[in-house]
């Protein structure tokens, strides 16, 4: 993967692994410290990303938890759901979107 907003991609990288050349693989995006990147360095995967697990919790959440009070409920979102945004609002305040 290179980075920039011109990323040649016919440029092929290669290692060097038991004394012989061997090019390596490009991706469209790799994950890093837990952050999802893309070539043009757009968090918009990483964002969506988030977004999904946090709806998915929230499934998690109002299949197995039927009757609960609305106490329990905020204490189970605010640690299970919106702990999955915290890294997101990090990214809007930067401008990304």
């Amino acid at each position: 993967m290179s980075f920039g907003r011109n990323v040649e991609k016919s440029y092929t990288y290669n290692i060097l692994e038991n004394s012989q050349i061997k090019p390596l693989a490009r991706t469209d995006q790799i994950k890093d410290l837990g952050i999802l990147l893309d070539e043009r360095l757009s968090f918009r995967d990483h964002i969506n990303d988030k977004i999904n697990k946090a709806f998915s919790m929230l499934g998690i959440i109002k299949r197995n938890f039927k009757h609960l009070t609305i106490q329990s409920f905020i204490v189970l979102y605010k640690n299970i759901v919106r702990s999955h945004f915290v890294t997101t609002k990090t990214h809007k305040l930067f401008g990304q979107t």
